[in-house]
């Protein structure tokens, strides 16, 4: 919510769908103070989806480890200044091995890397794609869309362009192919 306040809503199959105003539970405040909010997946080992977080202010990354009751445990910080990267997003198991990862798109536009520890932290960073993208302006891990068991990825350029990008299975992707124009005039994509 625009004061800060993180808001967990219930799954409504078969209804009207979600709705600012309909059921849910309250996470917490204070999260206005982060730019960034994506679900890898289960990062600790646990069964539970858990958050990562980065502070607009310092850029450091924050793992929320998700509980049974639908909520997080306190934060750890887990690596600092990440301002680097203009987008960071929570892929799944793109590597193979079983544990979600991350990537980041930094503003020079190459894409990175972070393979999932199992312990709610990331390896060192690996190089993905070098002059990947300049014009994203949104990433998006979606999961499997093409059916063939890897997760894949979906970038908007700044014209509105949607492309998707094809898992290979072993931590980087095949050549992007274009999906959709006109996705210019919405905010976010999740």
């Amino acid at each position: 919510m625009p004061g800060g306040e993180l808001r967990r809503y219930e799954g409504n199959c078969g209804t009207s769908g979600y709705k600012p105003t309909g059921k849910h539970t309250v996470i917490g405040g204070g999260w206005q103070q982060y730019d960034v909010l994506t679900s890898p997946g289960d990062l600790n080992g646990d069964g539970r989806a858990d958050l990562v977080a980065r502070q607009t202010s310092t850029g450091d990354i924050y793992f929320y480890a998700g509980t049974a009751a639908g909520k997080f445990l306190p934060k750890t910080r887990i690596n600092t200044d990440w301002r680097t990267y203009a987008q960071i997003t929570g892929v799944g198991d793109i590597t193979g091995d079983g544990i979600p990862d991350l990537l980041g798109h930094d503003r020079n536009g190459g894409l990175w890397r972070y393979n999932g520890l199992g312990n709610g932290r990331f390896a060192a960073r690996v190089k993905v794609f070098t002059d990947w993208g300049r014009s994203y302006n949104t990433m998006v891990g979606v999961g499997d869309l093409n059916g063939d068991g890897r997760n894949d990825i979906v970038v908007r350029d700044s014209a509105g362009k949607l492309f998707r990008n094809n898992g290979n299975g072993k931590g980087s992707f095949g050549a992007r192919t274009q999906i959709a124009t006109g996705w210019q005039t919405y905010k976010g994509i999740f």
